[in-house]
This record gives structure tokens, sequence and C-alpha cells, in this order.
């Protein structure tokens, strides 16, 4: 279940986290307890956009100023 981390916390399955951090936390059960104890909030939706490179038709120029 993805959950968003509110509090730093650290277990041994999941490893360590801090605020802000988005993570795929199982067993879902573990994930259901630490939202009910205000540790994280669920995260609705899950699939993010991809990110895709586009072309760039600006031109660089270095100039030597002696």
């Amino acid at each position: 279940m993805k959950i968003e981390i509110l509090e730093s916390i650290a277990c041994s399955v999941n490893g360590t986290h801090g605020p802000g951090d988005t993570v795929d936390w199982k067993p879902e059960a573990d994930a259901k307890a630490l939202i009910k104890a205000g540790i994280a909030t669920a995260v609705k939706g899950g699939k993010k956009k991809a990110e895709t490179a586009s072309a760039d038709d600006a031109v660089e120029t270095a100039t030597t100023d002696a």
C-alpha cells in the first residue's frame, strides 16, 4: 500500500524513511496501522506520469574574455 510518511520511521523490513517520503509499505495491515496512528497518510492514485526527455533547440556558446 502506498503511503506518505509524516514522521521519521525505521523498521527492518521497509527501511528508514523521513517526513514527505512516499513508499510502498508492506504488509498492507501495517500500513493501515501507521495511517490510523497518524504517522502516515494514504496516497491516492499511486501511478505517476513517466518523465520523458524533450528536445531543446537552444544553442550553448562559450566565450573567453581575456
